[in-house]
C-alpha cells in the first residue's frame, strides 16, 4: 500500500544543494542547472551529477525547462541504462509557463501510458493525481522527481506539496517519459543524455 513518507527520512531540499557554481543553459530559457547536485538520504548526502538538460514544448510552446542527474559514480552511458539505474536520480523541472495542477498530471499520466498499461500502476497513478490535483504550477515553479533507492520515488512541487511513491518501477515508468522507446521527442531525449 502506498502511504505518505515523512520528509525527515531523507532530505532533497527545496531543491537540493548545488555542489559547484558550475552550471548549464537551456536553449531558449533563463533557466541554468547546476552540474552537480546532491540529495541526501537518511542524512547522508549522495553527490549527483549532471547527464543534460533539455526544454519541453507542446505546440512550439516553452513548457519546462528539465534537467537530469544521476549519482556519482554510477555506470550510466545510454538512455537504457538511465531508466533502469537502481541508484539515486532525479528529473528536475523548472516551470517555463503556469500549468494548471490537473493539466500536469494529465500529462504525465498520459506520457506513462506511451510505454505501460494503466493497471500496472494502479495504485500509484492516484497518488501523482492527488499530488498535483490541488496545485497550480507557476511559471518558476520548480518540480523534482527523485529515485531513492529502497524509498522510491520522491515527487516535490518545491515550497508547496511532496510525496513519495514506493519502488522501483514506477520510477522507470517516469524515466522513460523522456528516454523511453516512446516518449516526448528525439530533441528531449538527446538534451538530458547530452552531459554523458
Amino acid at each position: 500500500m502506498i502511504r505518505w513518507i515523512p520528509t525527515i527520512l531523507f532530505t532533497c531540499l527545496s531543491g537540493v544543494a548545488v555542489f559547484s557554481m558550475d552550471t548549464i543553459g537551456v536553449n531558449g530559457s533563463g533557466v541554468r542547472f547546476g552540474t552537480t547536485t546532491e540529495c541526501k538520504v537518511e542524512g547522508k548526502p549522495k553527490k549527483m551529477v549532471l547527464t543534460g538538460a533539455a526544454m519541453r514544448t507542446k505546440y512550439l510552446v516553452n513548457v519546462y525547462a528539465i534537467a537530469s542527474y544521476i549519482q556519482e559514480g554510477t555506470k550510466a552511458k545510454t538512455a537504457e541504462d538511465l531508466v533502469n539505474a537502481d541508484a539515486c536520480k532525479q528529473l528536475h523541472l523548472v516551470m517555463e509557463r503556469q500549468v494548471d495542477g490537473r493539466d500536469m498530471y494529465a500529462n504525465f499520466r498520459s506520457s506513462i501510458l506511451l510505454n505501460h498499461q494503466e493497471n500496472e500502476f494502479a495504485e500509484q497513478l492516484p497518488v501523482l493525481e492527488n499530488l498535483f490535483k490541488e496545485t497550480k504550477v507557476l511559471k518558476g515553479d520548480q518540480v523534482k522527481l527523485t529515485y531513492i533507492p529502497g524509498k522510491g520515488l520522491h515527487c516535490h512541487v518545491i515550497d508547496k506539496i511532496e510525496v513519495t511513491i514506493p519502488g522501483l518501477e514506477f520510477s522507470k515508468a517516469i524515466w522513460e517519459i523522456y528516454l523511453g522507446k516512446k516518449n516526448l521527442g528525439d530533441s528531449i531525449k538527446k538534451g538530458l543524455l547530452s552531459k554523458i
